[in-house]
Protein backbone atom coordinates (compact mmCIF):
# COMPACT_ATOMS: atom_id res chain seq x y z
CA UNK A 1 0.00 0.00 0.00
CA UNK A 2 1.51 3.38 -0.97
CA UNK A 3 2.63 5.88 1.71
CA UNK A 4 0.66 8.63 2.45
CA UNK A 5 2.34 11.48 4.76
CA UNK A 6 0.88 14.39 6.44
CA UNK A 7 3.59 16.13 6.40
CA UNK A 8 3.66 17.21 2.60
CA UNK A 9 0.21 15.41 1.07
CA UNK A 10 -2.43 17.71 0.75
CA UNK A 11 -5.14 16.96 3.19
CA UNK A 12 -5.46 20.29 5.59
CA UNK A 13 -8.46 22.35 3.39
CA UNK A 14 -7.40 26.34 3.68
CA UNK A 15 -7.92 29.64 2.62
CA UNK A 16 -4.67 30.56 0.61
CA UNK A 17 -4.92 34.30 -0.58
CA UNK A 18 -9.42 33.75 -1.16
CA UNK A 19 -8.30 30.38 -3.01
CA UNK A 20 -9.44 27.04 -0.96
CA UNK A 21 -6.61 24.56 -1.53
CA UNK A 22 -5.25 21.65 0.60
CA UNK A 23 -2.01 21.46 2.20
CA UNK A 24 0.38 19.42 4.33
CA UNK A 25 1.68 19.95 7.70
CA UNK A 26 4.97 21.86 6.52
CA UNK A 27 3.02 24.08 4.38
CA UNK A 28 0.42 25.30 6.80
CA UNK A 29 3.42 25.99 9.06
CA UNK A 30 6.00 27.18 7.03
CA UNK A 31 3.96 29.49 4.79
CA UNK A 32 1.37 30.22 7.69
CA UNK A 33 1.81 34.09 6.99
CA UNK A 34 0.60 33.56 3.63
CA UNK A 35 -2.82 31.40 4.22
CA UNK A 36 -6.17 33.17 5.35
CA UNK A 37 -6.95 30.04 7.88
CA UNK A 38 -8.23 26.86 8.02
CA UNK A 39 -11.07 25.86 5.74
CA UNK A 40 -12.74 22.68 6.59
CA UNK A 41 -16.68 22.43 6.18
CA UNK A 42 -16.75 20.17 9.85
CA UNK A 43 -16.22 22.16 12.68
CA UNK A 44 -15.49 18.86 14.96
CA UNK A 45 -12.03 18.42 12.24
CA UNK A 46 -11.20 22.23 11.68
CA UNK A 47 -10.74 21.99 15.68
CA UNK A 48 -8.88 18.55 15.39
CA UNK A 49 -6.47 19.83 12.94
CA UNK A 50 -5.62 22.41 15.29
CA UNK A 51 -5.02 20.68 17.90
CA UNK A 52 -4.03 17.33 17.59
CA UNK A 53 -1.29 18.89 14.50
CA UNK A 54 -0.10 22.48 13.51
CA UNK A 55 -0.17 23.33 17.66
CA UNK A 56 1.83 20.72 18.74
CA UNK A 57 4.27 20.39 16.46
CA UNK A 58 4.88 23.98 16.60
CA UNK A 59 5.15 23.76 20.31
CA UNK A 60 7.46 20.75 20.14
CA UNK A 61 9.02 22.05 16.73
CA UNK A 62 9.88 26.11 17.92
CA UNK A 63 9.29 25.25 21.66
CA UNK A 64 7.28 26.58 24.25
CA UNK A 65 7.44 30.48 25.21
CA UNK A 66 8.04 31.11 28.50
CA UNK A 67 7.70 35.00 28.75
CA UNK A 68 5.38 38.05 26.76
CA UNK A 69 8.44 39.18 25.63
CA UNK A 70 9.55 35.37 24.10
CA UNK A 71 6.11 35.29 22.67
CA UNK A 72 6.30 38.88 21.17
CA UNK A 73 9.60 38.19 19.40
CA UNK A 74 7.77 35.49 17.96
CA UNK A 75 4.75 37.41 16.74
CA UNK A 76 6.85 40.19 15.62
CA UNK A 77 8.70 38.20 13.12
CA UNK A 78 5.58 38.11 11.34
CA UNK A 79 6.46 34.20 10.26
CA UNK A 80 7.53 30.80 12.06
CA UNK A 81 10.97 29.62 11.77
CA UNK A 82 10.69 27.10 8.66
CA UNK A 83 14.29 25.97 9.11
CA UNK A 84 13.39 24.19 13.08
CA UNK A 85 10.27 23.09 11.32
CA UNK A 86 11.68 21.11 8.60
CA UNK A 87 14.38 19.92 10.81
CA UNK A 88 11.57 18.39 13.08
CA UNK A 89 9.30 17.22 10.62
CA UNK A 90 12.07 15.51 8.69
CA UNK A 91 13.11 13.71 11.66
CA UNK A 92 9.82 12.46 12.54
CA UNK A 93 9.45 11.82 9.35
CA UNK A 94 8.09 8.00 9.60
CA UNK A 95 5.37 8.83 12.69
CA UNK A 96 3.30 11.05 10.05
CA UNK A 97 2.63 8.43 7.81
CA UNK A 98 -1.34 7.48 8.05
CA UNK A 99 -0.90 3.85 6.79
CA UNK A 100 2.53 2.56 8.28
CA UNK A 101 2.95 -0.50 8.93
CA UNK A 102 5.02 -0.24 11.69
CA UNK A 103 3.75 2.49 13.34
CA UNK A 104 0.69 3.78 11.50
CA UNK A 105 -0.33 8.44 12.50
CA UNK A 106 -2.42 8.04 15.51
CA UNK A 107 -3.19 4.44 15.13
CA UNK A 108 -2.33 1.01 16.59
CA UNK A 109 -0.67 -0.64 13.99
CA UNK A 110 -2.13 -4.39 13.59
CA UNK A 111 -5.04 -3.50 16.02
CA UNK A 112 -7.88 -6.46 15.48
CA UNK A 113 -10.49 -8.28 17.28
CA UNK A 114 -10.30 -12.17 18.13
CA UNK A 115 -12.42 -12.73 15.17
CA UNK A 116 -10.95 -10.11 12.58
CA UNK A 117 -13.90 -7.92 12.35
CA UNK A 118 -14.21 -4.38 10.92
CA UNK A 119 -16.51 -1.77 11.18
CA UNK A 120 -17.40 1.01 8.72
CA UNK A 121 -15.59 4.19 8.29
CA UNK A 122 -18.63 5.79 9.09
CA UNK A 123 -18.76 4.88 12.60
CA UNK A 124 -15.69 8.01 12.74
CA UNK A 125 -18.05 10.22 11.34
CA UNK A 126 -21.22 11.48 13.28
CA UNK A 127 -23.56 12.63 10.34
CA UNK A 128 -23.47 9.59 8.64
CA UNK A 129 -25.28 6.40 9.25
CA UNK A 130 -23.07 3.59 11.92
CA UNK A 131 -24.45 1.01 13.83
CA UNK A 132 -28.36 1.93 15.04
CA UNK A 133 -27.33 5.67 14.47
CA UNK A 134 -29.07 6.49 10.96
CA UNK A 135 -29.30 10.33 10.13
CA UNK A 136 -32.65 11.02 9.13
CA UNK A 137 -32.99 11.47 5.15
CA UNK A 138 -29.37 9.48 5.04
CA UNK A 139 -28.66 7.96 1.48
CA UNK A 140 -26.43 5.22 3.19
CA UNK A 141 -26.58 2.58 5.19
CA UNK A 142 -24.11 1.13 8.05
CA UNK A 143 -23.35 -1.79 5.02
CA UNK A 144 -22.55 0.63 2.32
CA UNK A 145 -20.25 3.09 4.04
CA UNK A 146 -18.54 5.92 1.94
CA UNK A 147 -15.00 5.72 0.45
CA UNK A 148 -13.37 8.21 2.50
CA UNK A 149 -10.20 9.36 1.23
CA UNK A 150 -6.63 9.49 3.16
CA UNK A 151 -7.43 12.80 3.75
CA UNK A 152 -10.46 12.96 4.99
CA UNK A 153 -9.64 9.72 6.58
CA UNK A 154 -7.12 11.98 8.17
CA UNK A 155 -9.24 14.36 9.55
CA UNK A 156 -11.90 11.95 10.63
CA UNK A 157 -9.16 9.84 13.16
CA UNK A 158 -8.50 13.11 14.36
CA UNK A 159 -11.66 14.52 15.21
CA UNK A 160 -12.76 11.20 16.74
CA UNK A 161 -9.51 11.22 19.20
CA UNK A 162 -11.43 14.75 20.22
CA UNK A 163 -15.41 13.99 20.51
CA UNK A 164 -15.87 10.30 19.62
CA UNK A 165 -19.23 9.39 22.02
CA UNK A 166 -18.92 7.18 24.45
CA UNK A 167 -21.17 4.22 23.68
CA UNK A 168 -19.70 0.42 24.15
CA UNK A 169 -16.55 -0.01 22.13
CA UNK A 170 -15.34 -3.26 20.28
CA UNK A 171 -13.41 -5.66 22.28
CA UNK A 172 -9.45 -5.81 20.66
CA UNK A 173 -6.75 -8.58 21.22
CA UNK A 174 -4.05 -7.53 23.69
CA UNK A 175 -6.61 -5.42 25.74
CA UNK A 176 -6.62 -7.05 29.21
CA UNK A 177 -9.94 -5.19 30.07
CA UNK A 178 -12.15 -6.10 27.54
CA UNK A 179 -15.26 -8.66 28.57
CA UNK A 180 -17.62 -10.31 26.27
CA UNK A 181 -15.69 -8.81 23.99
CA UNK A 182 -16.39 -5.43 23.80
CA UNK A 183 -15.42 -2.53 26.40
CA UNK A 184 -17.46 -0.52 28.40
CA UNK A 185 -17.54 2.61 30.51
CA UNK A 186 -16.09 4.51 27.89
CA UNK A 187 -16.12 8.29 28.02
CA UNK A 188 -16.75 10.73 25.17
CA UNK A 189 -13.78 12.24 23.69
CA UNK A 190 -11.60 15.00 26.32
CA UNK A 191 -13.36 18.04 23.94
CA UNK A 192 -16.70 16.36 24.21
CA UNK A 193 -17.12 18.08 28.11
CA UNK A 194 -16.01 21.37 26.88
CA UNK A 195 -17.49 24.63 25.17
CA UNK A 196 -14.84 24.81 22.96
CA UNK A 197 -13.47 28.15 21.66
CA UNK A 198 -10.79 29.08 19.77
CA UNK A 199 -8.96 32.77 19.28
CA UNK A 200 -9.27 33.27 15.56
CA UNK A 201 -6.56 35.85 13.71
CA UNK A 202 -6.47 37.81 10.05
CA UNK A 203 -3.97 34.93 9.02
CA UNK A 204 -3.33 31.35 9.95
CA UNK A 205 0.11 32.56 11.43
CA UNK A 206 -2.14 35.16 13.50
CA UNK A 207 -4.23 32.25 14.55
CA UNK A 208 -2.01 29.36 15.61
CA UNK A 209 0.13 32.34 17.82
CA UNK A 210 -3.30 33.31 19.57
CA UNK A 211 -3.48 30.15 20.27
CA UNK A 212 -0.11 29.46 21.61
CA UNK A 213 0.44 28.97 25.42
CA UNK A 214 2.87 30.85 27.47
CA UNK A 215 4.23 28.72 30.21
CA UNK A 216 6.61 30.25 32.29
CA UNK A 217 8.08 26.72 33.83
CA UNK A 218 8.21 25.32 30.30
CA UNK A 219 7.16 21.60 29.49
CA UNK A 220 7.87 18.65 31.98
CA UNK A 221 10.79 16.70 30.16
CA UNK A 222 8.12 13.76 30.15
CA UNK A 223 5.27 15.88 27.84
CA UNK A 224 5.35 15.10 24.14
CA UNK A 225 2.99 14.46 21.43
CA UNK A 226 2.02 11.15 20.81
CA UNK A 227 3.91 10.52 17.44
CA UNK A 228 6.89 11.43 20.09
CA UNK A 229 6.73 8.66 22.24
CA UNK A 230 9.84 5.94 22.25
CA UNK A 231 7.16 3.22 22.13
CA UNK A 232 4.14 3.22 19.61
CA UNK A 233 0.48 3.11 20.91
CA UNK A 234 -0.91 -0.73 21.70
CA UNK A 235 -4.45 -2.19 22.05
CA UNK A 236 -4.12 -1.79 26.32
CA UNK A 237 -5.15 1.41 27.50
CA UNK A 238 -4.47 3.61 30.86
CA UNK A 239 -6.32 5.91 33.18
CA UNK A 240 -3.87 8.55 33.70
CA UNK A 241 -3.47 12.35 34.31
CA UNK A 242 -1.83 14.24 30.80
CA UNK A 243 1.67 14.77 31.57
CA UNK A 244 1.21 18.08 30.37
CA UNK A 245 -0.14 20.32 27.55
CA UNK A 246 1.14 18.54 24.76
CA UNK A 247 0.38 15.36 25.65
CA UNK A 248 -3.18 16.85 26.30
CA UNK A 249 -3.38 18.30 23.03
CA UNK A 250 -2.64 15.05 21.21
CA UNK A 251 -4.34 12.89 24.09
CA UNK A 252 -5.50 9.14 22.06
CA UNK A 253 -8.95 8.57 23.77
CA UNK A 254 -9.46 5.48 21.17
CA UNK A 255 -7.64 2.94 19.62
CA UNK A 256 -7.84 2.94 15.97
CA UNK A 257 -6.72 1.26 13.07
CA UNK A 258 -7.64 2.49 9.66
CA UNK A 259 -7.87 -0.07 7.05
CA UNK A 260 -6.74 1.33 3.47
CA UNK A 261 -7.72 -0.54 -0.01
CA UNK A 262 -6.92 -0.44 -3.66
CA UNK A 263 -9.77 1.55 -5.46
CA UNK A 264 -9.75 2.81 -9.10
CA UNK A 265 -12.58 4.77 -8.53
CA UNK A 266 -11.33 7.75 -6.05
CA UNK A 267 -8.40 9.98 -7.38
CA UNK A 268 -4.97 8.67 -5.50
CA UNK A 269 -6.09 4.95 -6.09
CA UNK A 270 -6.86 4.61 -2.04
CA UNK A 271 -9.55 4.57 -0.47
CA UNK A 272 -10.73 4.01 3.24
CA UNK A 273 -13.87 2.29 4.10
CA UNK A 274 -13.38 -0.29 7.09
CA UNK A 275 -11.90 0.55 10.66
CA UNK A 276 -10.90 -1.31 14.00
CA UNK A 277 -12.41 1.56 17.01
CA UNK A 278 -11.84 0.54 20.70
CA UNK A 279 -11.24 2.12 24.19
CA UNK A 280 -9.00 3.93 24.56
CA UNK A 281 -6.83 6.64 26.97
CA UNK A 282 -8.95 8.20 30.14
CA UNK A 283 -8.55 10.89 31.34
CA UNK A 284 -7.70 11.30 35.21
CA UNK A 285 -8.74 14.58 37.58
CA UNK A 286 -9.43 17.61 36.15
CA UNK A 287 -7.11 19.21 33.52
CA UNK A 288 -8.03 22.85 34.30
CA UNK A 289 -4.21 23.79 35.00
CA UNK A 290 -3.67 23.07 31.17
CA UNK A 291 -6.86 22.65 29.15
CA UNK A 292 -5.89 26.30 27.50
CA UNK A 293 -9.36 26.50 24.98
CA UNK A 294 -13.04 26.59 27.87
CA UNK A 295 -14.10 28.76 29.90
CA UNK A 296 -13.92 27.31 33.71
CA UNK A 297 -16.89 27.70 35.99
CA UNK A 298 -16.24 27.09 39.60
CA UNK A 299 -18.52 24.29 42.17
CA UNK A 300 -19.82 26.00 45.22
CA UNK A 301 -19.60 22.52 46.84
CA UNK A 302 -17.29 19.81 45.35
CA UNK A 303 -17.07 16.76 46.51
CA UNK A 304 -13.81 15.23 47.89
CA UNK A 305 -13.16 13.69 44.61
CA UNK A 306 -14.67 16.30 42.52
CA UNK A 307 -12.16 19.25 40.89
CA UNK A 308 -13.19 22.69 42.05
CA UNK A 309 -14.26 23.82 38.56
CA UNK A 310 -16.02 22.29 36.02
CA UNK A 311 -15.75 23.49 32.13
CA UNK A 312 -18.94 26.06 30.81
CA UNK A 313 -20.58 24.42 27.78
CA UNK A 314 -21.98 25.77 25.37
CA UNK A 315 -25.85 26.01 25.20
CA UNK A 316 -27.13 24.52 21.77
CA UNK A 317 -29.41 27.40 19.56
CA UNK A 318 -27.27 29.87 21.92
CA UNK A 319 -25.28 32.78 19.82
CA UNK A 320 -21.94 33.01 21.32
CA UNK A 321 -22.15 36.77 21.94
CA UNK A 322 -24.58 35.88 24.40
CA UNK A 323 -21.81 33.90 26.46
CA UNK A 324 -19.40 37.19 26.65
CA UNK A 325 -19.73 36.68 30.81
CA UNK A 326 -17.53 33.88 30.28
CA UNK A 327 -15.40 34.97 27.09
CA UNK A 328 -15.00 38.16 29.04
CA UNK A 329 -13.79 36.96 32.90
CA UNK A 330 -10.36 37.43 32.13
CA UNK A 331 -9.54 38.95 35.25
CA UNK A 332 -12.64 37.36 37.72
CA UNK A 333 -13.46 39.83 40.27
CA UNK A 334 -13.73 38.28 44.03
CA UNK A 335 -16.96 36.79 43.90
CA UNK A 336 -17.19 36.09 40.41
CA UNK A 337 -17.38 32.38 39.58
CA UNK A 338 -16.50 32.15 36.01
CA UNK A 339 -12.89 32.25 34.45
CA UNK A 340 -12.51 33.11 30.52
CA UNK A 341 -10.24 30.39 28.06
CA UNK A 342 -6.41 30.45 29.05
CA UNK A 343 -6.04 31.68 25.81
CA UNK A 344 -8.17 35.10 25.85
CA UNK A 345 -6.75 35.90 29.75
CA UNK A 346 -3.66 35.97 28.00
CA UNK A 347 -4.47 37.82 25.01
CA UNK A 348 -5.74 40.44 28.05
CA UNK A 349 -2.48 40.30 29.01
CA UNK A 350 -0.62 40.85 25.93
CA UNK A 351 -3.30 43.98 25.12
CA UNK A 352 -2.32 45.70 28.25
CA UNK A 353 1.04 45.36 27.53
CA UNK A 354 0.71 47.08 23.93
CA UNK A 355 2.27 43.74 22.61
CA UNK A 356 -1.00 43.12 20.67
CA UNK A 357 -2.33 46.39 19.05
CA UNK A 358 -5.98 47.72 19.86
CA UNK A 359 -7.71 47.02 16.51
CA UNK A 360 -6.78 43.46 16.43
CA UNK A 361 -9.22 41.50 14.20
CA UNK A 362 -9.35 39.23 16.93
CA UNK A 363 -12.49 36.54 16.27
CA UNK A 364 -13.31 33.54 18.73
CA UNK A 365 -14.78 30.34 16.86
CA UNK A 366 -16.80 28.50 19.57
CA UNK A 367 -17.46 24.61 18.89
CA UNK A 368 -19.86 22.40 21.41
CA UNK A 369 -21.46 18.85 20.95
CA UNK A 370 -24.46 17.99 22.83
CA UNK A 371 -24.64 14.07 22.85
CA UNK A 372 -28.04 11.99 23.58
CA UNK A 373 -28.92 8.33 25.09
CA UNK A 374 -26.38 8.21 27.19
CA UNK A 375 -24.38 9.70 25.44
CA UNK A 376 -23.95 7.21 22.59
CA UNK A 377 -24.69 9.45 19.64
CA UNK A 378 -24.42 13.22 19.01
CA UNK A 379 -27.75 15.00 19.20
CA UNK A 380 -26.20 18.09 17.97
CA UNK A 381 -23.27 20.17 16.98
CA UNK A 382 -23.31 23.66 17.74
CA UNK A 383 -21.07 26.28 16.29
CA UNK A 384 -20.18 29.81 15.73
CA UNK A 385 -18.00 32.79 15.23
CA UNK A 386 -17.95 36.39 16.18
CA UNK A 387 -15.82 39.16 16.21
CA UNK A 388 -14.04 40.31 19.66
CA UNK A 389 -12.71 43.10 20.27
CA UNK A 390 -9.46 42.48 21.93
CA UNK A 391 -9.57 45.91 24.25
CA UNK A 392 -12.79 44.07 25.73
CA UNK A 393 -10.50 41.71 27.11
CA UNK A 394 -9.46 44.80 29.64
CA UNK A 395 -11.35 44.99 32.85
CA UNK A 396 -11.54 48.38 33.17
CA UNK A 397 -11.90 49.14 29.60
CA UNK A 398 -15.12 51.25 27.91
CA UNK A 399 -15.03 48.53 25.18
CA UNK A 400 -15.53 45.75 27.88
CA UNK A 401 -18.64 47.85 29.46
CA UNK A 402 -20.27 48.25 26.38
CA UNK A 403 -20.17 44.88 24.83
CA UNK A 404 -21.40 43.37 28.45
CA UNK A 405 -23.89 45.92 28.55
CA UNK A 406 -25.41 44.90 25.40
CA UNK A 407 -25.76 41.32 26.14
CA UNK A 408 -27.57 42.07 29.56
CA UNK A 409 -29.75 44.71 27.70
CA UNK A 410 -30.57 42.21 25.16
CA UNK A 411 -31.18 39.04 27.34
CA UNK A 412 -33.68 41.64 29.48
CA UNK A 413 -35.54 42.00 26.19
CA UNK A 414 -35.68 38.64 25.02
CA UNK A 415 -37.68 37.94 28.38
CA UNK A 416 -39.83 41.15 28.04
CA UNK A 417 -40.54 39.32 24.48
CA UNK A 418 -41.42 36.19 25.95
CA UNK A 419 -43.55 37.89 28.62
CA UNK A 420 -44.84 39.66 25.77
CA UNK A 421 -45.91 36.36 24.18
CA UNK A 422 -47.26 34.29 27.01
CA UNK A 423 -49.29 37.43 27.45
CA UNK A 424 -51.34 37.80 24.37
CA UNK A 425 -51.08 33.92 24.12
CA UNK A 426 -53.74 33.84 27.44
CA UNK A 427 -55.26 36.43 26.40
CA UNK A 428 -56.52 34.52 23.15
CA UNK A 429 -58.13 31.84 25.83
CA UNK A 430 -55.34 29.70 24.86
CA UNK A 431 -53.95 28.42 28.45
CA UNK A 432 -50.72 28.03 30.06
CA UNK A 433 -47.52 29.68 28.59
CA UNK A 434 -45.84 27.94 26.16
CA UNK A 435 -42.70 25.56 27.88
CA UNK A 436 -39.09 26.81 27.43
CA UNK A 437 -38.19 23.97 25.31
CA UNK A 438 -41.29 23.71 23.06
CA UNK A 439 -42.22 25.77 20.34
CA UNK A 440 -40.24 28.73 18.90
CA UNK A 441 -40.62 31.62 21.86
CA UNK A 442 -40.79 34.99 20.94
CA UNK A 443 -37.71 36.23 22.68
CA UNK A 444 -35.59 33.72 20.96
CA UNK A 445 -36.90 35.17 17.43
CA UNK A 446 -36.15 38.62 18.66
CA UNK A 447 -32.20 37.49 19.76
CA UNK A 448 -32.14 35.99 16.14
CA UNK A 449 -32.88 39.30 14.92
CA UNK A 450 -30.25 41.20 16.97
CA UNK A 451 -27.79 39.30 16.16
CA UNK A 452 -26.36 40.71 12.79
CA UNK A 453 -26.73 44.17 14.88
CA UNK A 454 -24.57 42.58 17.38
CA UNK A 455 -22.12 41.50 14.83
CA UNK A 456 -21.86 44.60 13.32
CA UNK A 457 -21.29 46.29 16.63
CA UNK A 458 -18.26 44.06 17.44
CA UNK A 459 -16.32 44.56 14.28
CA UNK A 460 -17.54 48.48 14.05
CA UNK A 461 -15.53 48.63 18.07
CA UNK A 462 -12.72 46.43 17.35
CA UNK A 463 -11.60 48.69 14.47
CA UNK A 464 -12.43 51.76 16.26
CA UNK A 465 -12.30 50.60 20.11
CA UNK A 466 -12.80 54.46 20.78
CA UNK A 467 -16.22 55.32 19.85
CA UNK A 468 -17.52 52.85 22.54
CA UNK A 469 -20.01 55.30 23.88
CA UNK A 470 -21.32 56.24 20.12
CA UNK A 471 -22.12 52.36 19.64
CA UNK A 472 -23.66 51.99 22.49
CA UNK A 473 -26.02 54.81 21.78
CA UNK A 474 -26.58 53.64 18.05
CA UNK A 475 -27.22 49.77 19.49
CA UNK A 476 -29.81 51.42 22.00
CA UNK A 477 -31.59 52.71 18.87
CA UNK A 478 -31.45 50.11 16.86
CA UNK A 479 -32.54 47.38 19.34
CA UNK A 480 -35.50 49.36 19.48
CA UNK A 481 -36.74 49.30 15.92
CA UNK A 482 -35.87 45.03 16.24
CA UNK A 483 -37.70 44.60 18.60
CA UNK A 484 -40.65 46.41 17.05
CA UNK A 485 -40.07 45.34 13.90
CA UNK A 486 -40.34 41.64 15.46
CA UNK A 487 -43.40 42.14 17.73
CA UNK A 488 -45.82 44.16 15.30
CA UNK A 489 -46.92 41.10 12.99
CA UNK A 490 -48.08 39.17 16.37
CA UNK A 491 -49.78 42.33 17.54
CA UNK A 492 -50.77 43.12 14.07
CA UNK A 493 -52.79 39.69 13.54
CA UNK A 494 -54.33 39.53 17.05
CA UNK A 495 -57.85 39.01 17.00
CA UNK A 496 -60.68 40.75 18.55
CA UNK A 497 -60.85 38.32 21.54
CA UNK A 498 -57.28 39.38 22.51
CA UNK A 499 -58.76 43.52 22.51
CA UNK A 500 -60.48 42.01 25.31
CA UNK A 501 -58.80 39.52 27.19
CA UNK A 502 -60.79 36.26 28.63
CA UNK A 503 -61.63 38.58 31.99
CA UNK A 504 -62.63 42.01 30.37
CA UNK A 505 -64.08 43.19 33.80
CA UNK A 506 -60.20 42.81 35.49
CA UNK A 507 -58.83 45.98 34.77
CA UNK A 508 -55.46 44.46 34.10
CA UNK A 509 -56.26 41.25 33.57
CA UNK A 510 -54.33 39.63 30.58
CA UNK A 511 -54.97 41.73 26.68
CA UNK A 512 -53.06 43.18 24.03
CA UNK A 513 -52.78 46.54 26.05
CA UNK A 514 -51.71 45.38 29.09
CA UNK A 515 -48.92 43.35 27.10
CA UNK A 516 -47.69 46.25 25.00
CA UNK A 517 -47.74 48.67 27.94
CA UNK A 518 -46.06 46.15 29.35
CA UNK A 519 -43.15 45.80 26.78
CA UNK A 520 -43.00 49.35 26.66
CA UNK A 521 -41.99 50.20 30.14
CA UNK A 522 -39.46 47.68 30.08
CA UNK A 523 -38.14 49.22 26.75
CA UNK A 524 -37.77 52.11 28.76
CA UNK A 525 -36.06 50.83 31.78
CA UNK A 526 -33.63 48.78 29.71
CA UNK A 527 -32.84 50.89 26.33
CA UNK A 528 -33.64 54.57 27.80
CA UNK A 529 -36.07 56.83 25.72
CA UNK A 530 -36.02 56.15 22.12
CA UNK A 531 -36.32 60.37 21.56
CA UNK A 532 -33.33 61.14 24.04
CA UNK A 533 -31.17 57.71 22.39
CA UNK A 534 -31.73 59.32 18.94
CA UNK A 535 -30.85 63.30 20.32
CA UNK A 536 -27.49 61.70 21.68
CA UNK A 537 -26.49 59.85 18.89
CA UNK A 538 -26.93 63.12 16.84
CA UNK A 539 -25.10 64.89 19.36
CA UNK A 540 -22.05 62.64 19.05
Amino acid sequence: MDDFSLIDAEWIPVDRRGVRVEVGIRDALVHAQEIDGLALDDPLEAVAVLRQVLLPVLLDACGVPRTDDEWAQRWDAGMFDGERITEYLTEHADRFNLFSVERPFAQVAGLHTAKNETRPVSLLVPSLAAGNSVPLFSSRTESDPPRLSPAAAARALLAAHCWDTAAIKTGVVGDPQVKGGKTTGNHTGPLGQLGVVVPLGNTLFDTLMLNLLIRPAGRRPDDRPQWAGEEPAGPRWMIRPPSGLLDLLTWQSRRIRLIPQEDPTVPGGISVRQVVLAAGDRLLGSVHHLEPHTAWRQVDKPKADQPPVRPVRHQPGRAAWRGFEALLATVPAPGEKVSAPALLSQAAGLREDGILPADLALRVFTVGVQYGTQSAVIDEVTVDEIPLPVTALLRDSEVRRVVLAVADQAESLRVAANRLGDTLREAAGAGEKLPWDKGQRLGDMLVHNFTPTVRRLLAGLARHPQDAEKAELAWKVIARQVIWETVDPLLSAAGPRVFLGPHPDELFGARLAVAEISLRRTLNDVLGRDADNRRDLTAA
